[in-house]
């Protein structure tokens, strides 16, 4: 049997729905950890370089950006995402180099509790720094 007729005998799926599957809690921190990184590299890092360029002109330049982000809601609201995205990258990279130098078991019930305290360690902190930044 060559390898063109098995794939043409063996049903396979084809696409894989991910609304359909269950994947467990480690996988969906594993993927939001990538795209954290990748909306780290692509929106926050960017405002952050522009802000910092714009409130290190001058002292006047300062001041405008703080009354601005005080009086402003939507900037405020934007900032504390970007910090917030920033902390969940940090506490779930965290985690991935715990799983990676051995430290936290690789079993299913591990990487969940792992993953459990991971999300409420984060939660505590999102709080605490909306709470600081508002």
């Amino acid at each position: 049997m060559t390898f063109v007729t098995f794939l043409m005998t063996h049903k396979r799926p084809i696409n894989i729905n991910l609304f359909k599957i269950q994947l467990p809690l480690s996988a969906l921190l594993s993927i939001t950890h990538r795209i954290s990184g990748i909306l780290i590299f692509f929106i926050v890092l960017p405002v952050t370089a522009i802000a910092l360029s714009f409130m290190y002109e001058s002292q006047q330049s300062y001041d405008n950006f703080v009354n601005f982000y005080s009086t402003n809601s939507f900037i405020k609201l934007i900032f504390i995402s970007l910090v917030l995205i920033f902390q969940y990258h940090i506490f779930t990279g965290i985690r991935h180099l715990l799983i990676d130098f051995h430290l936290l078991a690789e079993n299913l019930s591990s990487s969940f509790r792992s993953a459990v305290i991971t999300l409420l360690l984060f939660l505590f902190n999102a709080i605490a720094t909306i709470r600081i930044m508002l």
